[in-house]
């Protein structure tokens, strides 16, 4: 029984490491991204969901770490070898509109009129942007009034080889393209793999197509 204990003990001195190094690295959420977040899924500003994401999960992964520990001392040994090795070199590059994305200076009147959510079933807002009109609020509140809003749309390789689209709006200061917003974020296919799933559909539709010969 005592090397339960001692198992156990081992375990909560992981747990209290593991937690100060996320206390101190952790990057606090911004103010736009929660209110983008708040804007998408207004669940987050319930007390349930607070408590279960923020009380519960948490419960949850210290216990899993507790009971586990030699999985996340093992997990952790390898990040920093991985760190040492050059490994921050494969880390996320982070998505800056550049000249070149820019498409057209709008005005805000503009790009409200034109972004005005439609919706036969009343489940958006009739606003700009339905639902996300707090956040784009948000995002033209943190703006200076020096500043040329112009529209964007540029395709991005991430650092492990995805192809997306991302569209928006964008802040320029001095020719310079700065904060943006968000509206389009979707995977690009490659043509090759297009034509190649188009072929694949076509040869699967020829039996179908012999067979209503045949009737």
């Amino acid at each position: 029984m005592i090397y339960v204990y001692w198992y156990l003990g081992i375990g909560v001195a992981v747990l209290a490491v593991v937690y100060g190094a996320h206390r101190l690295t952790k990057e606090k959420e911004s103010e736009s991204l929660r209110d983008l977040l708040e804007a998408v899924n207004p669940d987050r500003k319930k007390l349930s969901y607070r408590i279960l994401n923020n009380v519960v999960a948490p419960v949850l992964a210290a216990i899993l770490v507790v009971a586990v520990w030699p999985v996340a001392v093992y997990m952790k040994i390898k990040e920093m070898l991985k760190k040492k090795d050059g490994g921050d070199a494969e880390e996320e590059r982070e998505f800056a509109v550049e000249r070149q994305h820019l498409l057209e200076r709008l005005t805000v009147q503009e790009v409200e009129k034109r972004e005005v959510v439609t919706d036969p079933l009343k489940a958006a807002p009739e606003l700009p942007f339905g639902h996300l009109n707090a956040a784009w609020k948000g995002f033209l509140n943190g703006q200076g009034d020096s500043g040329e809003l112009w529209s964007f749309s540029a395709h991005w390789q991430t650092t492990w080889g995805r192809k997306e689209l991302r569209s928006g709006y964008v802040m320029v200061q001095d020719g310079t393209p700065g904060a943006h917003f968000l509206t389009v974020w979707k995977d690009v296919v490659d043509e090759a793999k297009a034509d190649n799933s188009t072929k694949r559909a076509q040869a699967a539709d020829v039996p179908g197509w012999l067979r209503r010969q045949a009737d």
